[in-house]
């Protein structure tokens, strides 16, 4: 099972890219994982609600991507791990997860981190400004991708870079009235301005 995790706070381009990439080098649908609550980031700006139906838009023209709100039911901070040992009890499938370079730089920060060669392998994505990737302690490099899903342990790093592109970014452009139409899918921009998110606090 491919999984893109994040808070999708929107969900934007640069994740669309990443799953397709991703999707078609591994010949596998991706699976969009919303975390409704993620251990290391601060709260989202939009709701979880808001993020979900974002997340639903953005997918339903591309079949191979596959929103996923496994971890809803989850009490408490999200953690990688444990969404892991509850998808086992209905997948024999091995997990890949697919990150950034920056992320993959902490993930020595994540929930029983020394466990996880034990449970996934990771498809990384180089961030723009991050010219090096170090690898967590216990993973493997791999140059070839499908290998990812015949082991756990292991990292391929893509030799397509990341979109500089960031949640973050776009909540920035929004709160200062600026245009974010290229940056997300025609639909999640059509939601945003409709229901207002990411404005100004004084705004109308």
């Amino acid at each position: 099972m491919i999984l893109l995790g994040g808070t999708f706070d929107p969900v934007h381009c640069g994740h669309l890219q990443a799953a397709r990439i991703a999707g078609a080098q591994l010949a596998c649908a991706i699976h969009m994982l919303i975390a409704p609550r993620p251990q290391l980031r601060p709260p989202c700006a939009a709701s979880y609600a808001d993020r979900w139906a974002m997340l639903q838009l953005a997918c339903r023209s591309d079949s191979a991507l596959i929103p996923f709100d496994f971890e809803q039911g989850i009490s408490g901070p999200t953690h990688t791990i444990v969404t892991l040992e509850r998808l086992r009890q209905t997948t024999t499938e091995n997990f890949v997860w697919i990150l950034g370079s920056d992320a993959l730089m902490k993930v020595r920060l994540w929930h029983r981190a020394e466990e996880l060669p034990d449970w996934l392998s990771f498809f990384v994505f180089r961030r723009p400004g991050i010219p090096t990737v170090e690898l967590p302690r216990h993973f493997r490099k791999t140059n070839d991708a499908r290998e990812l899903l015949q082991r756990q342990g292991l990292i391929y790093i893509s030799t397509r870079p990341m979109l500089d592109l960031s949640g973050s970014k776009i909540r920035h452009l929004r709160k200062n009235g600026k245009e974010i139409k290229s940056l997300v899918t025609a639909p999640v921009h059509d939601y945003i301005i409709s229901k207002h998110l990411y404005e100004p606090k004084d705004s109308c």
